[in-house]
């Protein structure tokens, strides 16, 4: 006797109708995933993506990129409200394995500081711009591109686009303006000592201090602040507040803009941003603060008056 069993016309049809019953069950398909890329297809950072040769690459375009950014802002884009722009992060995404380019994004701050002339208080107004740049073909075509152009990296055309970088900045700070400033009190007893020390001091040797300090920041922030919630932190204005008669900086502040791309399954980039003001109390003069951070690494140095440095107080701030 045969060990099969033979379903009977109404055993079959329930057997029937249990298994699509169970099929209606199973989870639909995804209606948000994108139809016109394969299903399988992965996304990710060109870190991912790229070969360590076009990692190389890709080092060296971003370096000329943001060095080809910094070259010529003060004459364009940062001719506006926010003349003091500053890269936080340039990140592109592609498929993980023909390595499509996807999409490509340039996050920069900006902050404008208000000193009150009748308190001395220092306001900011802080921004990140998330710039999205146009991009098209392959990383391999648009680094074959944009390498060999060097210094000029920035305004070489994308492949496929027939735009450039600096295209994509230009779109984006297209109409940007800052909030109105504070009213003016009718008597002024304080100044920003920047601006001051074009006029009372040394100009010169106050904006080289303040450049030594974003650079010492730059140096140790991916060992410290940089390896926290946001991987990328640039600083903006280090502003300070002086008294016109006294000559004594009661305190100064410390603007920074902060971000964290992530690749979603899209392969478009999320950026999340913040900016972050830290405040220093300072209680010296002008010319003692000057001559405090006027060293290599002013960062470090120690505050007149004070056993503690600025770096002390960002490690409490940020």
């Amino acid at each position: 006797m045969s060990s099969r069993t033979i379903l009977g016309p109404l055993a079959a049809l329930l057997f029937f109708s249990f298994t699509a019953a169970a099929a209606g069950c199973a989870a639909p398909a995804d209606e948000d995933v994108d139809q016109t890329e394969d299903a399988l297809t992965t996304y990710g950072d060109l870190f991912s993506t790229l070969d360590d040769h076009d990692i190389d690459r890709w080092f060296s375009v971003r370096k000329a990129l943001k060095d080809g950014f910094d070259r010529i802002c003060g004459d364009t884009i940062c001719g506006g409200d926010y003349s003091n722009l500053s890269t936080v992060r340039i990140a592109c995404s592609s498929t993980s394995v023909a390595r499509k380019m996807k999409d490509c994004a340039w996050v920069l701050g900006g902050s404008i500081e208000y000193v009150d002339g009748r308190t001395g208080k220092l306001t900011s107004d802080a921004r990140v711009f998330t710039c999205k740049i146009p991009v098209a073909g392959t990383a391999k075509r648009m680094l074959d591109a944009l390498e060999p152009a060097g210094q000029d990296a920035l305004h070489t055309p994308i492949p496929g686009t027939g735009k450039s970088f600096y295209d994509g900045l230009v779109e984006c700070f297209s109409g940007v303006v800052g909030g109105p400033p504070p009213p003016e009190p009718a008597k002024t007893f304080y100044a920003e000592l920047g601006e001051w020390s074009w006029e009372h001091a040394d100009g010169l040797a106050w904006m080289q201090t303040t450049r030594n300090l974003a650079e010492g920041f730059d140096q140790i922030c991916g060992d410290t602040f940089c390896e926290g919630e946001y991987p990328d932190i640039t600083p903006l204005r280090f502003a300070c507040s002086v008294n016109l008669n006294t000559k004594r900086v009661s305190r100064c502040s410390w603007t920074f803009a902060a971000a964290d791309l992530q690749v979603d399954r899209r392969g478009q980039l999320a950026a999340t941003t913040t900016t972050k003001r830290c405040n220093i109390e300072i209680g010296a003069t002008a010319s003692d603060l000057a001559d405090a951070l006027s060293g290599p690494d002013p960062l470090n140095a120690t505050l007149p008056g004070k056993t503690t440095s600025i770096y002390d107080t960002l490690s409490r701030c940020l």
